[in-house]
């Protein structure tokens, strides 16, 4: 009897495999935090790790690693919970040039998958040579230095401190359970499922138009930016905010909304360079709306063409809102620009000043936004962001539930129909 060969993986493979496991030993760590208070963690001599922000009192506390590892095992204070601080370091076959503004370089190969679901145009080049799954710390290298001045969250602590190796956490967590996850977003429904599959991997060409709406066409060329591991288009992503604004013209309770396209926010501050209203004074007329009338204006902003948010102003608070999976503050001329829009706004269709909207301010949104573990999913996040809000509905999801909407979009996309319910 012929014995079957091995067969023999490629160095990739095996990081990936690595990479894996990895995951599994921070996981293992998070299920060892446990809240503790800072006057605790000093009487029992024990050190707290570097805060991020929304969980300054979550602590990685020897008791609590004691306690699910073998008794024999000890592990210094301060290794493990600087080790659970840091994002996976990227796989040393991707490794990152200095980029020139406005570009992405990396010394991958050639994608001919990436090249297929963007097209050999010009303005998608930069996209064809980047990798299939960017990992958070690449992609956090890369917007430092695509966007300089911006603050990524969660900031890096201060001190550096000595870190227990990736083995020796392995080797000291393996007995760890992971408690199970309570999920929040609804599974995926089969008719979901069916269209997804349909059209992010079913037979066609990818100039095929597979949804029309709004006087827009969708190929499944631009749908595809939702298979995993891709960064959606603004195609994807004005349709879908298209999609939300129909949705809630139809709800009795959910806020009234107005949403813009991606175009919005760099019409109005040129690039993000200088203020310009002329550029967006007809939109709201084209749109036949009242803005001063809606309790949102909702817009998904491109930073540096490299990573999506999403930018609101809350007319009913009286101030302005921005969701950002990956940075912790918005451009530094958000609320300026903003202020000045809405004083123009209100000068232009209503032919007197607005009181007190020098006084509107940034408003930090409770609890936390959620964030993103790698370099591809902003978009997503900046879909659902926007999904929540216009619906008045909580930002409950997180980086696990992108899978599955990722689909959930594709879904609604193929049927162009605005009929769907929030993910709660």
């Amino acid at each position: 009897m012929a014995v079957p060969r091995k067969r023999r993986c490629s160095s990739l493979e095996l990081g990936e495999a690595i990479s894996k496991r990895l995951r599994r030993a921070n996981q293992l760590l998070q299920a060892a935090i446990e809240p503790q208070s800072e006057a605790e963690a000093e009487k029992q001599g024990e050190v707290q790790p570097a805060k991020w922000p929304g969980c300054a009192a979550r602590l990685l506390t020897l008791r609590a690693v004691s306690r699910t590892v073998l008794p024999s095992e000890e592990l210094p204070p301060g290794k493990a919970a600087w080790a659970l601080m840091q994002p996976l370091p990227p796989c040393p076959t991707r490794s990152l040039r200095s980029p020139p503004p406005g570009t992405l370089q990396w010394d991958i190969p050639y994608s001919k998958r990436a090249a297929f679901a963007y097209g050999e145009d010009a303005r998608d080049s930069w996209l064809r040579a980047r990798p299939r799954y960017l990992g958070y710390a690449e992609y956090a290298r890369w917007l430092s230095c695509a966007v300089p001045d911006a603050e990524l969250r969660p900031p890096v602590p201060e001190k550096e401190e000595e870190q227990a190796s990736g083995l020796e956490l392995l080797r000291l967590l393996a007995a760890l359970k992971i408690p199970k996850k309570k999920r929040r977003v609804p599974p995926i429904t089969l008719e979901e499922e069916k269209l997804a599959d349909d059209a992010l991997f079913g037979q066609g060409g990818a100039d095929e138009v597979i949804a029309s709406r709004f006087s827009v066409e969708v190929t499944r060329r631009q749908l595809e930016c939702l298979r995993p591991g891709e960064w959606l288009n603004d195609e994807v992503i004005n349709f879908y905010y298209k999609l939300l604004q129909e949705r809630s013209k139809t709800g009795t309770t959910s806020p009234k909304c107005w949403f813009t396209n991606s175009f919005f926010w760099p019409k109005l501050s040129g690039n993000n360079k200088e203020y310009n209203y002329k550029e967006v004074r007809r939109w709201t007329i084209k749109a036949k709306i009242d803005v001063f009338e809606m309790d949102y204006i909702i817009f998904p902003m491109n930073i540096a063409e490299t990573h999506w948010a999403m930018g609101a102003i809350d007319l009913k608070e009286k101030g302005f809102r921005y969701f950002d999976s990956m940075f912790s503050n918005p451009p530094s001329n958000f609320v300026a620009f903003l202020r000045r829009y809405l004083a123009d706004e209100h000068k232009a269709k209503k032919s007197k000043d607005l009181p007190g909207v020098d006084g509107w301010k940034l408003l930090i949104p409770e609890p936390p936004v959620p964030q993103q573990r790698n370099g591809y999913d902003c978009g997503v996040f900046t879909c659902f962001f926007a999904d929540c809000l216009s619906a008045g509905k909580p930002l409950a999801f997180d980086q696990d539930d992108m899978p599955i909407l990722r689909k959930r979009i594709a879904a609604r996309v193929m049927k162009a129909d605005e009929k769907f319910d929030p993910i709660l």
